[in-house]
């Protein structure tokens, strides 16, 4: 399999999440994400396209043994990621908002790591 277009995408989402989440650490600088809640909702949609481009192959395709160990990693941390978006979202929480961070960033660290562990494959599953 190896790297491909969704790893930058995932990489470049990833990489807008933790903008989003320093912006709201740094207070009035960024007006647009201010309140916890406001960066939880852009954090949240940020993390579904980061998690639906790092991992789509991963959850799409029959997989080997370090497949389905990294498929149970990513569906936890997407779990979590979902979980602590909502949770920032409706109670306004910035450590939810901080575990929404750090859950997609080993989520996109887990699907990153198979692609590369997977480059030079000939199969596809």
């Amino acid at each position: 399999m190896g790297l491909t277009w969704r790893d930058l995408v995932s990489w470049v989402t990833m990489v807008a999440i933790v903008f989003v989440y320093v912006g709201y650490q740094s207070g009035p600088g960024m007006p647009l994400v201010l309140t916890a809640s406001v960066a939880s909702a852009i954090a949240l949609v940020l993390a579904a396209c980061c998690a639906l481009a790092a991992a789509w192959d991963l959850h799409t395709r029959p997989q080997r043994r370090w497949g389905l160990v990294a498929r149970r990693i990513t569906t936890v941390m997407g779990t979590i990621a979902l979980v602590a978006g909502l949770t920032g979202l409706v109670a306004g929480s910035g450590r939810a908002l901080e575990f929404l961070v750090v859950a997609v960033v080993l989520l996109w660290l887990t699907a990153t790591w198979w692609h590369i562990m997977s480059l030079g494959s000939d199969e596809e599953h």
